[in-house]
């Protein structure tokens, strides 16, 4: 896989998330494993009580992560409240270990970091005087700060946090801008934009590069029957939010086996999976045709030609094998899909659908 440090939003959550980790285990360090805990004051009273509540959030939202991926909605809320409890943590860690001259104050710099990536601009300044005004208030209920030794670090470290955090957050907002216009690019050139699937020339690089890694991997090409009814009966319109409809069913099917859809060109439609066992196929088929009958606004049929990489390992002889074969099914009746083994595949009323020999 290769490494880059252009990051989206989950995976960031993610690093942020596994720093959080990281951190809780310093502060252990800090507040219990000598010689660490031997040059810092700190109350030990109190700690455990915030280290399980850090925890137990953590995990929560490492759950919550996971099962937000696909939803943007969900992912923002996680976010927002990933930069709360880092303010809050990071100020009650601060404050139990000798605050405002706490060894744990260089963390500020990735709040201001954290806050950056999802509200920009306003993120960078809101970050910076929220956690000013909570390090002035640890500071006046912590030590005299008239005294130089507790004005001096004080001032020094809001001075050093705001030049850092504000070059920090330009060089992020840069990032950020230049990650955004990277996606653009590449959702117009791999993309097709009715479908929301990718387009035919992504299918051709990364079916090679299946093929070229020697991976088992099954074909599905597929084409809506009848579709220039649809346009001729209903109009063009609906004829495109059918299309939008059927790439919508088919990334979640095919995401769901572990496999990626792909727009073809006009009514057809393409299936990436790995190598599964026959009954594994019928399966697949069975839950698709199900999704497809039932399709709002209009039911769709739709015709498929399977091929596989055991057949061969030639990208073009596998595309027209599947092609043949879808053909084969529209000849037979549509509605079917054509399999490897010289079978048709036919929804029915049984998990596996029926099966039916093809004649020679």
């Amino acid at each position: 896989m290769k490494f880059t440090l252009y990051l989206n939003d989950y995976q960031t959550e993610k690093l942020f998330s596994m720093l959080r980790w990281l951190f809780v285990v310093i502060s252990v360090l800090l507040f219990y494993i000598p010689p660490f805990s031997d040059e810092v004051i700190t109350n030990k009273e109190v700690f455990p009580i915030l280290l399980v509540l850090g925890v137990t959030y953590m995990l929560v939202t490492q759950i919550a992560l996971i099962r937000a991926r696909d939803d943007k909605k969900s992912l923002q809320k996680i976010l927002q409240a990933g930069i709360v409890f880092d303010f809050l943590a990071l100020v009650w860690l601060m404050y139990l270990s000798e605050g405002i001259h706490s060894p744990l104050y260089p963390i500020s710099i990735l709040f201001v970091m954290h806050a950056t990536i999802y509200w920009r601009t306003k993120g960078a300044f809101l970050s910076l005087v929220v956690f000013s005004v909570g390090y002035l208030l640890m500071g006046i209920v912590t030590v005299d700060l008239s005294e130089f030794q507790h004005y001096y670090t004080f001032s020094f470290n809001l001075f050093f946090l705001w030049i850092i955090g504000l070059f920090g957050a330009l060089i992020m907002l840069r990032e950020r801008a230049h990650y955004a216009q990277k996606e653009a690019y590449h959702n117009l050139a791999h993309k097709d934009y009715l479908s929301g699937l990718y387009n035919h020339r992504s299918f051709q690089e990364k079916f090679r590069q299946k093929l070229g890694e020697n991976e088992s991997i099954l074909l599905l090409l597929g084409d809506i029957d009848d579709f220039k009814k649809v346009n001729d009966e209903y109009g063009h319109l609906m004829g495109d939010d059918v299309i939008r409809k059927v790439g919508e069913v088919f990334r979640s099917s095919a995401e769901d086996n572990g496999g990626q859809a792909f727009r073809y060109g006009g009514e057809e439609f393409v299936i990436l999976l790995p190598g599964v066992k026959i009954h594994e196929i019928h399966h697949f088929l069975s839950e698709l045709y199900d999704k497809l009958r039932n399709l709002d606004p209009l039911p769709v049929s739709m015709s498929f030609g399977q091929s596989q990489s055991s057949e061969t390992t030639e990208p073009e002889k596998l595309i027209a094998l599947a092609d043949q074969r879808l053909y084969a099914a529209k000849r037979a009746g549509k509605k079917r899909t054509c399999l490897v083994h010289h079978e048709y595949f036919l929804p029915g009323d049984t998990a596996c659908g029926n099966r039916k020999k093809l004649s020679s």
